[in-house]
């Protein structure tokens, strides 16, 4: 009968010792995994939402380059204004079109157009109308838009790079 008791405390104490391993080693497993993972599944090609500028400051109908500026954390660095690109702003009424100013054909930078209104590309000499759509020249598609929202006052883009040298829009 004294080796049963024993036999049954010494299994309960064998259990409690394993679940409890269990218990701290998940403890320990799970944010080490989540440290060493999330970076990547941060940036895989996902949108990140920027407050660029206040929506009173942008006149109405007038392109504005406006520089696309955050603070970069990931799982072992934070970084200050870092400049991730630009893009183009023009305000319509109370909406905000947004349009990146990276040209769809090779990647130059987009500037306004010096003879009139729309955008131009000065490496190929493609040209965007004010609606950012293709005019002329070798690019393969109208500037790339950007989602654009306005909150307290603050207009908002949601940053994405897309594939140059394509006819279709394709984020990557």
């Amino acid at each position: 009968m004294a080796n049963d008791s024993q036999t049954s405390r010494r299994g309960a104490l064998q259990t409690i010792a394993a679940v409890s391993g269990v218990i701290g080693c998940g403890a320990v497993a799970v944010p080490t995994v989540r440290f060493l993972v999330q970076p990547a599944l941060g940036a895989a090609g996902a949108g990140r939402w920027i407050k660029t500028l206040p929506t009173d400051s942008l006149p109405e109908g007038e392109p504005k380059r406006v520089a696309l500026v955050v603070v970069h954390r990931d799982a072992w660095t934070i970084e200050k204004d870092v400049e991730l690109g630009a893009a183009w702003l023009l305000r319509k009424g109370t909406d905000v079109v947004a349009w990146s100013t990276v040209c769809p054909h090779l990647g130059c930078a987009v500037d306004r157009s010096a003879t009139g209104p729309g955008f131009t590309c000065p490496c190929h000499d493609s040209s965007f109308d004010a609606d950012g759509n293709r005019l002329t020249g070798p690019s393969p598609r109208g500037l790339d838009t950007l989602a654009s929202k306005v909150e307290d006052g603050f207009v908002h883009i949601e940053f994405k790079r897309f594939r140059q040298g394509t006819p279709e829009k394709e984020p990557v």
